[in-house]
């Protein structure tokens, strides 16, 4: 393929318009990877072509609710192109909802199809009798006999599903070449992750997601997408697994590894062959890979560039990481960025040519950000802590299925016209405009009326070596107002005396004496929410 044909993601398109431009240019490359099969750029939209003709003949049109239920196989890929094709919105939810999380979602997005993993289809088969069509996806569909039939005998469930619950008819559909071109309407529906608070539906136009997707070669450093590959393990119900670990390969003729579940057997596997260039991925994902010792040597070259984010992030995981990749000989470094769904994701990373410890990054080329004080509504100079207001191309539509007021809360329009969203982040930006996250507000713990932070104490424990997980939150105290209350999973690989002792002289070595926790509690785990966040709310 002669590389002057490489094409950029274009904002002013639909989310459908894009993977027709790449097939377009690219239809003989892989498009992605699955189970060791190689599929095309032109076997991907013929397949999504299908499946936008078999959802015309359903009765789907423009505006409505489809709700897609998956993990990362081929089917999620070709039905979100497909409902883009078409018009419709994307409800994507995550694939361990259960039947009460499903129905109450269905009733609030006023969705009448949904499409499942066939493990599931037994759970959400109720649905059918409420009005709800419900479709299960296998992701062995497309594989050789031999792995259908183990998949079978493996889970005997599936063959009870009735042939009209199959995608049987999606598969021998007459591709559908025609296509929505409305780019600025509702396109996708995401839910955050409710950590502060109850989870809100967030809409997203296709121009706000090709508008970070356009981002994609700037974040990898790279003048053209061809043999690179991203392993797209984040599910796709994250605005950062959807628009990085999906879409913005695909948008510029790259290649992604799909993986259902996690596995560091099948990532180093990949990587021993070179088809895996970028991982991106929660700070367990990272540390998952570190723990296993084959993940060194030189496979460890073929990686260029690794982001972590969706969580905290300790130094000590950046540190080691880096050290890893240092001992093999590899030019990728692991960095950190910033991001909210409210702004499809991303919105500041650091770059492999730029960065700066201590950072999340500098903003994206068509991302604002501003620092602003909570209490007079002024802007705050440089160094100056404040609420993180975010302003560009990439803001969502707004909350749907909400109170009339919750837009209202979020959005803010400055004087010269400029709609900005308030994050409910503390942060500062130093003078090159690199940003310096916090804390979340709600989550600063003021001691004595001295505020505290969570994520400073938390980077405190991790360093020590012995602790593999930990959150910090704050209770009420009589004498102080509030103090710090700290939940720690140990790390089970590394024996210590008295480590209560020892996460104390962590803590107030590097954090202060207000920080030091009035009672530590250790437990086994920590609970998460559906996004892999520590869930703090469940902590008390």
């Amino acid at each position: 393929m002669n590389r002057r044909e490489y094409i950029a993601c274009r904002k002013d398109a639909t989310i459908y318009e894009n993977i027709l431009n790449a097939s377009s240019k690219y239809f003989a490359n892989v498009a992605f990877y699955f189970q060791n099969k190689k599929f095309t750029y032109l076997h991907v939209i013929h397949m999504v072509n299908r499946f936008a003709r078999a959802m015309k003949e359903l009765g789907i049109k423009k505006d409505d609710v489809v709700t897609v239920c998956l993990p990362n196989i081929p089917e999620a890929v070709y039905l979100l192109y497909a409902i883009s094709q078409i018009g419709a919105i994307g409800n994507m939810v995550h694939p361990l909802f259960n039947y009460e999380q499903m129905k109450e979602n269905l009733q609030l997005t006023g969705s009448k199809i949904l499409f499942c993993l066939d493990l599931n289809f037994e759970k959400f088969a109720p649905l059918c009798n409420q009005g709800i069509t419900v479709y299960a996806c296998s992701p062995t569909q497309e594989l050789c006999f031999v792995k259908k039939f183990l998949y079978a005998q493996i889970n005997p469930t599936i063959k009870k599903i009735p042939k009209k619950n199959k995608l049987t008819k999606f598969y021998k559909a007459e591709p559908l070449y025609q296509y929505e071109k409305d780019y600025l309407k509702d396109s996708i529906y995401l839910h955050s992750g409710g950590t502060s608070g109850k989870s809100k539906t967030i809409a997203l136009s296709a121009f706000a997601i090709n508008a970070l997707c356009s981002n994609g070669a700037y974040i990898l450093d790279i003048d053209c997408a061809e043999d690179k590959h991203m392993l797209a393990v984040l599910p796709m119900f994250h605005g950062f697994g959807l628009c990085m670990g999906v879409m913005a390969l695909l948008a510029h003729g790259g290649a992604i590894v799909l993986m259902p579940k996690f596995s560091t057997k099948e990532t180093i596997r990949y990587l021993s062959k070179g088809q895996i260039n970028y991982i991106i991925g929660i700070p367990q994902l990272f540390e998952a890979l570190l723990s296993k010792p084959n993940f060194s040597g030189k496979k460890l070259k073929n990686l260029l560039t690794c982001f972590v984010g969706g969580d905290f992030v300790a130094t000590s995981l950046i540190d080691r990481f880096n050290k890893r990749m240092e001992e093999a000989g590899s030019s990728c470094r692991l960095l950190e960025g910033y991001g909210l769904t409210e702004t499809v994701t991303v919105c500041s990373v650091n770059l492999l040519k730029n960065n700066r410890p201590g950072t999340v990054g500098q903003p994206l080329p068509n991302v604002k950000f501003k620092i602003v004080d909570t209490i007079s509504g002024k802007d705050l100079g440089i160094n100056q802590e404040g609420e993180l207001y975010i302003a560009g191309e990439t803001l969502m539509n707004g909350y749907r299925f909400c109170p009339a007021d919750a837009n209202e809360q979020v959005f803010t329009i400055d004087q010269e016209g400029v709609k900005w969203v308030k994050t409910g982040d503390c942060c500062s930006l130093d003078k090159d405009n690199f940003l310096i996250f916090k804390q979340r507000m709600k989550r600063i713990i003021k001691v004595n009326g001295i505020p505290v932070f969570p994520s400073n104490i938390e980077d405190a424990v991790m360093s020590t070596g012995f602790v593999f997980e930990t959150a910090a939150i704050g209770v009420d105290d009589t004498k102080r107002g509030h103090m710090v209350k700290l939940f720690v999973v140990l790390n089970r690989n590394v024996h210590v005396e008295k480590p209560e002792d020892l996460i104390n002289e962590a803590i107030v070595n590097k954090c202060g004496i207000y920080a030091k926790p009035k009672e530590i509690v250790f437990l086994e785990k920590l609970p998460h929410t559906l996004v892999g966040k520590v869930d703090t709310k469940q902590l008390s």
